[in-house]
C-alpha cells in the first residue's frame, strides 16, 4: 500500500471513522476493504469492482491483484448482514436525539 496514503490526516480520519465495519476482520481483510471503502467514495459510485480496481486500488495496493478483491467480496470473509447493521447504527448515530 502506498505510504502516503496511511500518513494523511484525511485517511486515519476515515480509517477511524470506519472502524466498526473492521471489527472482526483480519488485518491485511480490513486494510484492503478499507481500501475498496476509499475507492468507492474517491470515484463516488460503484460501476464494477473491476472499474475500481483499473482507475484506483491498483494505483494505491501494488501488491494486490484484481482476483483478491473480488475473493474479498464473495468468499464471505466479510458478513453482509454485519455491514448493513453497523451503517445503520452510524447512520443513526448522526441524528440528533431531538428528533
Amino acid at each position: 500500500m502506498n505510504q502516503l496514503y496511511q500518513k494523511g490526516i484525511t485517511i486515519k480520519s476515515l480509517k477511524s471513522y470506519f472502524a466498526p465495519y473492521f471489527a472482526g476482520m483480519t488485518r491485511p481483510t480490513a486494510n484492503k476493504f478499507f481500501l475498496f471503502l476509499l475507492a468507492i467514495i474517491s470515484i463516488q459510485g460503484i460501476q464494477s469492482v473491476r472499474f475500481l480496481y483499473t482507475w484506483f486500488l491498483k494505483r494505491i495496493d501494488t501488491s494486490s491483484c484484481l482476483n483478491s478483491y473480488y475473493y474479498l467480496l464473495s468468499e464471505g470473509k466479510i458478513s453482509r448482514s454485519l455491514l448493513n447493521q453497523i451503517t445503520v447504527r452510524i447512520a443513526l448515530s448522526c441524528i440528533p436525539e431531538e428528533c
